[in-house]
C-alpha cells in the first residue's frame, strides 16, 4: 500500500486525499490552519455569504418601486448589522468546515494539525502543538495554495491595509473603500460594499478591468457598476500612500488623489511555499509556485503539486479536478487536465461566466472564429425578474460549426455556463445544441437564441 501525504486541506488537497483513499492508498492530510483552506475559510464561501446579503439589499431597492408608497418599506442600509452579517458568514463556514472534516475522518484518512516541512525526499517534519512529528511517505502532494500579494508601494504598509483575508473581519462597514485591482476578487468586493452603502473606487494598473476577458463582457460589467456609482481609475499606478487623521490618501501617477477610509489590496497572489523547506528535496520554485508536468509531477518524481500552487488555473473547482487527476496518476494512471473546460465565474450582479476561448484569445492562437450573441433585454424571464442586463455570446469555428467558447453576463450566468462546458467538452456543433428544447421562460433560452 502506498503511503501518501497531502500538504494542505483546501479544494485541491482534500479531493486528492479522498480519491487516493478510494483507490487504495494510505493517506495523511497535514494542515497548519483551518481545514478547508482559503476557499472555505477566507475566500469563495465567505465572499458568497456577503454577496448574498448585498444582492438581497439590491432586490429590496427594486421592490420599493412596486409599493403604493415606497416609504412603507422602512429599510435603509444604515439598519444593517455588520456583526450579524459577519456572524452569518462565520456560521456557514463553521458548518461546512465541520462537515468536511468529519467526512474525511469517516473515510479513515489521518489528519495532522501542524506545519509541514520536508526533511528529505521521503520524510516530512510536522510541527504540531504537541511537538514534532516525523512522517515517512512514498509520495507527497503539495496543495498549500497562495497568499494575498502586496506589490509596491503597498508592501511597505501591509499592517495598515486590508487584503482579501482580513477584509471579512473589519470592525465596521467603511464609509469609503479604495480597491487596488480590477480582477474578480476586487470586483466582487466592490459590488458587495457598494450595495451596503460604501463609496467605492477601483484602481487598476492595466487599461481595463478583468484582464484577458472578452471586450463585450468588460464593457457590460463596467457600465453596470458605473451606473451604481462605482468609480474606476484604469491604467493608473499608485505612486505612494499618505496616512492622515484616520484617512488614507492614494496618490496616483496622473496626479489624482483618492481619499478613503480603507484600502483593499486585491492585486494578485503569491505561492505559499516558504515554510516547506524545499531545499531539502532540491525542488526549484519561484513567486508563482512550482512547475509541474502534464501529470502534475514536479521535478521530483514522487512529489506532485496541485491547485493554485502550480499557477495553472487559480480557481477552486480547477484545483479540485487537479487533485483528483493527480491522485489517479499517483496510483498508476496517465490522466491530463483540460483547462479549456474550466468555467471562469464572477459572482457580481450581473454575474459573469466564460468558458473556452473568447474571440481575442482565438485570434492570438490563429484560430478563425465567428461569434453570435443575444441580449437578455429580449428575454421574458430576464424582463420579468428585473435582470435584463447582459447577454449570451457563442464563439464557434465556421469551418466545422463547432463551439469553442462562450461568454455569459447576466442572472444565473455561473449556472448556465455549464451547458456550454458540455458543448465544448464533447465538441458539439451549433446544430447539435439547436436540437435541445430550452424551457420557457428561462434564462437558458438565451443560449438557444444565441445559436440561431
Amino acid at each position: 500500500m502506498k503511503n501518501i501525504i497531502v500538504i494542505g486541506s483546501g479544494p485541491a488537497g482534500y479531493p486528492c486525499a479522498l480519491k487516493l483513499k478510494e483507490l487504495g492508498a494510505n493517506v495523511t492530510i497535514i494542515e497548519k490552519g483551518d481545514f478547508g483552506g482559503t476557499c472555505l475559510n477566507r475566500g469563495c464561501i465567505p465572499s458568497k455569504s456577503y454577496l448574498d446579503v448585498g444582492h438581497r439589499v439590491h432586490s429590496l431597492e427594486i421592490l420599493k418601486d412596486l409599493l403604493k408608497d415606497e416609504k412603507k418599506l422602512n429599510f435603509s442600509v444604515s439598519m444593517l448589522s455588520w456583526n450579524k452579517i459577519k456572524q452569518r458568514k462565520t456560521d456557514v463556514v463553521s458548518k461546512l468546515r465541520t462537515s468536511l472534516e468529519k467526512l474525511v475522518r469517516m473515510k479513515k484518512i489521518e489528519i495532522i494539525k501542524g506545519e509541514a516541512s520536508f526533511a528529505s525526499g521521503n520524510k516530512v517534519k510536522i510541527q504540531t502543538p504537541e511537538g514534532t512529528v516525523i512522517k515517512e511517505f512514498d509520495y507527497a502532494v503539495i496543495a498549500t495554495g497562495t497568499n494575498p500579494g502586496f506589490p509596491p508601494p503597498f508592501a511597505d504598509f501591509k499592517d495598515k491595509l486590508l487584503d482579501s483575508d482580513r477584509i471579512f473581519d473589519i470592525p465596521h462597514i467603511p464609509k469609503s473603500l479604495a480597491i487596488i485591482g480590477g480582477g474578480a476578487i476586487g470586483l466582487e468586493f466592490a459590488c458587495f460594499f457598494n450595495s451596503i452603502g460604501t463609496d467605492i473606487s477601483v484602481i487598476e494598473l492595466l487599461p481595463n478591468i478583468l484582464p484577458g476577458e472578452d471586450d463585450m463582457v468588460i464593457r457590460t460589467l463596467k457600465t453596470s457598476f458605473e451606473k451604481r456609482g462605482i468609480k474606476f481609475y484604469l491604467g493608473k499606478k499608485t505612486q505612494n500612500i499618505e496616512f492622515l487623521e484616520g484617512k488614507k490618501i492614494l496618490n496616483l501617477d496622473n496626479g489624482t488623489k483618492i481619499e478613503t477610509e480603507e484600502i483593499l489590496v486585491a492585486a494578485g497572489r503569491s505561492a505559499n511555499l516558504k515554510e516547506l523547506n524545499l531545499e531539502a528535496v532540491k525542488l526549484n520554485h519561484n513567486a508563482k509556485g512550482l512547475k509541474v508536468n502534464e501529470y502534475f509531477q514536479t521535478e521530483i518524481e514522487n512529489i506532485y503539486a496541485i491547485g493554485d500552487i502550480n499557477g495553472i488555473s487559480l480557481l477552486a473547482h480547477s484545483a479540485s479536478k487537479q487533485g483528483e487527476i493527480a491522485a489517479e496518476n499517483i496510483m498508476g494512471a496517465k490522466k491530463t487536465f483540460d483547462g479549456n473546460i474550466v468555467p471562469k465565474c464572477i459572482y457580481t450582479w450581473p454575474e459573469v461566466a466564460s468558458i473556452g476561448l473568447n474571440k481575442r484569445e482565438a485570434d492570438a492562437k490563429g484560430i478563425e472564429t465567428k461569434t453570435q450573441r443575444t441580449y437578455f433585454n429580449f428575454s421574458g424571464k430576464a424582463l420579468t425578474t428585473e435582470a435584463a442586463e447582459g447577454f449570451v455570446q457563442i464563439v464557434y469555428d465556421p469551418a466545422d460549426d463547432s463551439i469553442i467558447g462562450a461568454q455569459i453576463v447576466g442572472q444565473s450566468a455561473t449556472e448556465l455556463i455549464h451547458i456550454m462546458a458540455v458543448a465544448i467538452k464533447f465538441k458539439l456543433k451549433r446544430s447539435d445544441m439547436r436540437e435541445l428544447i430550452y424551457a420557457h421562460p428561462t434564462m437558458a433560452e438565451g443560449i438557444g437564441e444565441a445559436l440561431k
